[in-house]
């Protein structure tokens, strides 16, 4: 059988004569030939005549036109080459190798695979308005960093922080706050210079642990705060009520709850040496974030393109300091006697004790001890917490990522409906006489447009270990695959993983009055969540068919 002929040997035979015109470059790229192909080979070498440039094989990555086209052979024209130089050599007939396409990452140069992916996912979900993407990466060098808060007044003056705080200051805000970050920025950027390494972990506020950081970011609080110096618990609870009638709410791990007078006061110890309920005390840069979050929420029970009242009422925080007053010693022992406390007690803290005191209006019970009374509450109950969250998504990227049946509190009023707006689509919400209110920021992602504040929760790798089957370790797992454990991203999948949860709470945990029909509708419509990417998916799904409507 004759061999076949090599079209490479067609071109190099075909040089013309010097008369002929200039070259033209062009491209030429083509799959493999098959034996079945072979009829074409003539017209492909006849066309290559009108070109009398020489052909080189090139895997040269600053050609401006590569061809990078999967399963191809891409060939470059040069032209006014010497020829003889590529004339075939005797012996078999061989084709040239086949250029790689795979480009040598420049070592010098960061790795941007992560923030890519990151928009991508970010473009993927159709949101209401365009939100602003940080101003700074959240991966540096392949090592995930939290943007740093290195100018606190135009973020005040964003959020109408001077809204939320009474205490006026002696100077402006502005006047004193940014000497401050006009240095913490210059020491960011000689300690880069210099090529000093981060932890490898996320840090809250972009800078290194130590002592000067603590002071700073406290200092930063109080500017948060509009404080100049910390107040104490005394002054901030007298100032709502009498303080001989404070009684004690709950506890957490972290802090207490307290109610005086309408409202709940939150007390938070921070930066104390000691250890309160065997764990460290919270720094003062990671309830300066939890401020400013949920200063950013509180801002959407303003009336705008995207606005709700289903995050609860920040009144007020204030910093505080000095050991327990008399009034909360009996608030707290009253309640321990009652239930029995896990919580030190606070007479361990001493005069030098600092706190952040968040000031709430009064949302109610939490779900856990809230008695449903029938169907029609808890479909409100998914309706106000499904549109809440849409909102948030649409207006900062909310992701709330802890929204357990401990962190929604409930109540009763004559209301038979709430007004939310929705990409200025102005919405109508039936309530049933049920009013929803959503606390707790603390493990919460926002996008305030000028930095992303989230907590790290790979740094707490015991969050996920708890026991399977239970519905709330389970959806921190779930967050956990959809994150791919990197929490600074968008990832609006999580609020559906919790709509998903409380969907389970209520077929699980909750007794309310309720048919066959009504627990095949609540199974439906967790099925059908499982394939939505967002709140706002879920919030135009038939299970809310004639719960919402325009106002």
């Amino acid at each position: 059988m004759a061999s076949r002929q090599d079209p490479w040997m067609d071109m190099i035979s075909e040089e013309g004569d010097d008369n002929a015109v200039n070259p033209q470059a062009g491209v030429v790229y083509g799959r493999r030939r098959t034996q079945a192909k072979k009829q074409s080979d003539a017209q492909i070498s006849l066309s290559r005549r009108q070109n009398k440039g020489s052909f080189v094989t090139s895997t040269t990555s600053s050609w401006s036109h590569s061809l990078s086209i999967r399963g191809r052979e891409s060939i470059v024209i040069e032209s006014k080459v010497n020829l003889q130089l590529l004339r075939k050599p005797k012996g078999p007939s061989k084709r040239p190798p086949k250029p790689t396409l795979k480009k040598k990452q420049d070592p010098s140069l960061p790795d941007l695979t992560k923030e890519k992916e990151y928009f991508k996912e970010v473009d993927a979900f159709e949101l209401l308005e365009e939100t602003p993407s940080p101003l700074c990466t959240t991966w540096t060098m392949g090592v995930k960093q939290q943007t740093a808060i290195c100018n606190l007044s135009p973020i005040l003056s964003r959020w109408g922080l001077s809204t939320i705080t009474e205490t006026p200051l002696d100077e402006p805000a502005e006047k004193f706050l940014l000497p401050i970050f006009d240095k913490l920025a210059i020491e960011e950027r000689e300690g880069e210079g210099a090529g000093t390494e981060t932890e490898p972990h996320l840090v809250q506020q972009g800078l290194l642990d130590g002592e000067d950081e603590c002071a700073s970011a406290f200092t930063q609080l109080l500017m948060v705060c509009k404080q100049t110096a910390p107040v104490s618990l005394h002054e901030v609870l007298s100032a709502y009520s009498d303080p001989c009638s404070t009684k004690k709410l709950g506890e957490g791990t972290y802090g207490e709850a307290y109610r005086v007078g309408s409202t709940v006061c939150k007390i938070v110890p921070i930066d104390g040496d000691i250890l309160v309920n065997n764990e460290v005390q919270k720094k003062s840069k990671e309830v300066l974030e939890e401020a400013l979050l949920t200063s950013s929420l509180n801002n959407l029970r303003k009336e705008g393109e995207n606005s709700c009242t289903g995050f609860i009422d920040t009144i007020d925080f204030r910093v505080c300091k000095g050991a327990y007053d008399a009034e909360l010693i009996r608030a707290w022992e009253d309640w321990d006697a009652e239930n029995g406390s896990e919580n030190d007690h606070p007479k361990i803290f001493s005069d030098e004790q600092c706190y952040i005191v968040f000031v709430l209006a009064d949302g109610g019970r939490d779900l856990e001890s809230f008695v449903l009374l029938d169907y029609k509450e808890a479909q409100s109950l998914l309706l106000q917490v499904t549109a809440s969250l849409s909102v948030a998504e649409a207006a900062c990227e909310f992701e709330h990522r802890d929204l357990h049946w401990g962190n929604i509190l409930l109540s009763r009023d004559n209301t038979e409906d709430i007004t939310f707006i929705l990409g200025r689509k102005k919405m109508k919400a039936t309530t049933f006489g049920l009013r929803v209110s959503i606390i707790d920021f603390t493990l919460s992602r926002i996008n305030t447009g000028d930095a992303i504040l989230f907590l790290d929760l790979s740094a707490d790798p015991e969050l996920f270990m708890g026991e399977k089957g239970n519905k709330q370790f389970d959806t921190y797992r779930a967050m956990k695959k959809v994150t791919k454990d990197c929490w600074g991203g968008s990832f609006p999948k999580t609020n559906v993983l919790w709509l998903i949860y409380l969907v389970d709470i209520l077929l699980l945990k909750k007794t309310f009055k309720r048919t066959t029909k009504d627990e095949r509708e609540l199974r439906s419509f967790k099925k059908r969540m499982s394939s939505y990417q967002s709140a706002r998916d879920c919030l135009v799904d038939s299970f809310f068919t004639g719960l919402l409507l325009s106002a």
